[in-house]
């Protein structure tokens, strides 16, 4: 049955995880090797959150599944629910969507991380970036994303060419 508590953990566990992991991912040498991969589009697309290197991506799972493994009977309904959150996230973060639950999420967030770098690190909730000192508002965004160009950011992805 589903359990509010284990999702709360997780989701928790996640963010704390995903924003230390993410931050040591801007590190020069290791950026220059695994992570600059990921920042190869300025303005990321949906999808764009599994552009990433292999190596990153061990690390980046290891965090995502974990809460199954710290959390003894896990139940299956919360890992579904909570898989989900993070699911839509990832791919909302990189979609140029308007999503937002004031105070909490907004997706336009990761278009800054995207633009500027050195900022928007949290991953989906803000809190980490604002205990650190490294969030900046959507409003502070160079690209103008919106539902409408939306549909047309899934047209480029999908038609993509390797480089």
């Amino acid at each position: 049955s589903f359990k509010m508590l284990p999702l709360i953990y997780a989701c928790t566990w996640q963010c704390v995880a995903e924003y230390y992991w993410h931050r040591l991912m801007h590190w020069p040498a290791i950026y220059k090797r695994l992570h600059k991969l990921h920042h190869h589009y300025k303005a990321p697309e949906p999808f764009d959150d599994l552009f990433i290197h292999p190596l990153e991506a061990i690390g980046y799972y290891c965090i995502l599944f974990s809460p199954v493994v710290l959390v003894s009977d896990f139940p299956i309904v919360s890992f579904f629910a909570y898989m989900t959150v993070m699911g839509l996230c990832g791919v909302c973060d990189h979609s140029g969507v308007s999503l937002r639950v004031p105070w909490i999420y907004n997706a336009a967030d990761h278009d800054i991380h995207h633009e500027l770098f050195h900022y928007n690190f949290a991953f989906p909730v803000v809190a980490m970036d604002i205990l650190h000192g490294t969030y900046r508002p959507a409003s502070t965004k160079l690209a103008n994303f919106n539902d409408e160009n939306a549909a047309e950011g899934v047209k480029r992805t999908l038609n993509r060419k390797p480089e």
